[in-house]
């Protein structure tokens, strides 16, 4: 066979296209990582981590003096680990450094398998913690809590773990519980030997106490997922509900795609009371903010007749960095500034000027966040306006678009927000994956100003009636807490001007079997 220039061309062509599939195989591959790294490998990692905090994190560049923490802890760290270390204490490692920024959208994600933890489910009650099972249910009756661990107090455990939680989180009951469960990073902290068993110190909070010694745990153990016991949401013949609709909404952008839930929905908005769970919703979609503001505004008022409707709900900055287009707060809902109508300018306007500008050189423009304005109350057949109520639970999880939805409702006297305080996760993120130990890691990329020039990003959103997301609550005393709470708001709503202060004062009680009680009065100060 004669071997010219066209064969030598396909032959070539051939050895591309192989060449080619190869290299598209190595890169759809998922990369194995390393479950134990070298002391160059964790230093190589810690220097990737320390540029991108340096060049993108808002809340290194809002506090100077948080990223000089992490420099300086950094150093004692690579001292310390001589030789090599697994990865997942590495990865304990890197939660407690970012812990120093106080940012509430840190995400540690590591790629290796999850070191034991404790065998039982911890559960705080006022000032001690209940040792229980997966059925909820005290691991010893006789001696439901739990004192000691591993011969140490409980309390120098809570102390260690609060060590890999920033400031927003460190309420969080959820975010607390799953700390001082990592038993083997916690021991390998404080220096303590690992163990295929670990031994509990219980006590009946009296004169009687026990030990018991477990198998320790593979993965993370969970309650049932009941948490609203006695809960009734049947239809009648009308096709009404004959009690409070109840929804528990986990994706944002279902309001709009899910025609059931639409449906269900507009029908709750013309009853007495709907409630949306939504301690762990998530996505971008604001379709449910703007149907809260339809159907649950504020009544009108002689004082709040006064008030010149507010256009801007709040403003936004983003690190300046060469990755990030001038589009990069868009996603989350903000418009940049030349977009702005004349009244948003002038909000703008007032609001910045209460605003520190000193770090103006680390943030790109300015956005803001339109706020959904409602123009009617909601009216039956007649004309005659609704007396609906709406209760939102929220959490720690309730994160981005939930928090908007939170903080908007948080000023409207027809909801009544229920459970945690949210973590004030509000911002973009920006992530990156460190190149040895395939650690990925997101942290928050822009700040939030409300429009009295205050920060918003970490601060969080109170709930009106706190109660422990993870508690079993009794479904009518839930009902009666939010009738109570709204009566007072009602009250509130109706004396409240210029010159009048309402500060609301809540008594919360636990007992041991779950039952939660929650008192709220409200004290009106001229």
């Amino acid at each position: 066979m004669r071997f010219g220039f066209p064969q030598i061309v396909n032959v070539f062509g051939l050895c591309l296209l192989i060449s080619t599939l190869q290299l598209a195989r190595l890169t759809l591959d998922s990369v194995d990582y390393k479950t134990r790294l070298t002391q160059s490998e964790m230093h190589q990692d810690l220097d990737v981590l320390i540029n991108e905090v340096k060049l993108h994190s808002a809340f290194a560049a809002l506090d100077e003096q948080r990223f000089t923490k992490i420099e300086a802890d950094i150093e004692p760290l690579i001292y310390r680990v001589t030789n090599s270390l697994e990865t997942q204490y590495f990865y304990a490692e890197i939660v407690k450094l970012l812990a120093t920024l106080e940012d509430p959208g840190v995400i540690v994600t590591s790629p290796s398998e999850p070191l034991s933890i404790l065998p039982v489910i911890l559960k705080p009650l006022a000032d001690s913690w209940l040792a229980l099972d997966e059925n909820a249910t005290p691991i010893d009756p006789d001696h439901p809590f739990i004192t000691h661990i591993d011969g140490l107090p409980l309390s120098r455990w809570e102390q260690v773990s609060q060590k890999f939680i920033s400031n927003p989180l460190n309420e969080s009951i959820s975010e607390r519980v799953h700390w001082l469960s990592q038993l083997d990073i916690l021991r390998h902290d404080m220096g303590l030997p690992l163990k295929a068993q670990v031994t509990l110190s219980l006590s009946n909070n009296q004169d009687s106490n026990i030990q018991l010694i477990l198998p320790v745990a593979k993965h993370q153990l969970h309650p049932p997922r009941e948490l609203i016991a006695g809960m009734v949401n049947s239809l009648n013949d009308d096709g009404m509900k004959n009690q409070p609709l109840y929804v528990s909404i986990d994706l944002l952008s279902s309001y709009g795609s899910d025609s059931d839930l639409v449906t269900s929905l507009e029908k709750g908005s013309q009853q007495a009371l709907t409630i949306i769970d939504l301690r762990s919703a998530v996505g971008d979609s604001d379709k449910l903010l703007h149907f809260i503001a339809r159907h649950y505004p504020n009544p009108k008022s002689v004082y709040n007749q006064t008030q010149v409707p507010q256009h801007l709900i709040a403003l936004g900055q983003y690190r300046r960095s060469l990755e990030f287009k001038s589009d990069f707060l868009r996603p989350l809902g903000f418009i940049p500034f030349d977009e702005f109508n004349f009244f948003e300018q002038l909000e703008f306007s007032q609001t910045s000027q209460t605003i520190d500008l000193n770090k103006a050189d680390k943030f790109g423009l300015w956005y803001g966040r339109r706020s959904p304005l409602a123009k009617n109350l909601n009216r039956d057949e007649s004309g005659t306006p609704i007396s609906n109520r709406l209760g939102l639970i929220i959490g720690p999880e309730c994160r981005r678009e939930c928090e908007w939805i939170a903080y908007f409702a948080k000023s409207l006297s027809r909801v009544t927000l229920i459970g945690e305080k949210t973590s004030g996760d509000l911002g973009r993120r920006y992530g990156f994956t460190l190149p040895n130990s395939g650690i990925k890691i997101e942290f928050t990329a822009s700040l939030t100003y409300n429009m009295q020039g205050k920060l918003l990003s970490s601060v969080g959103t109170q709930p009106d009636i706190p109660l422990p997301i993870t508690e079993v609550i009794n479904w009518q005393g839930l009902l009666s807490l939010i009738e109570s709470e709204q009566q007072d708001r009602d009250t509130v709503y109706t004396l409240k001007s210029p010159n009048i202060e309402a500060k609301r004062v809540l008594s919360v009680e636990h007992s041991s079997d779950g039952t939660t009680t929650v008192e709220s009065r409200v004290a009106l100060q001229q």
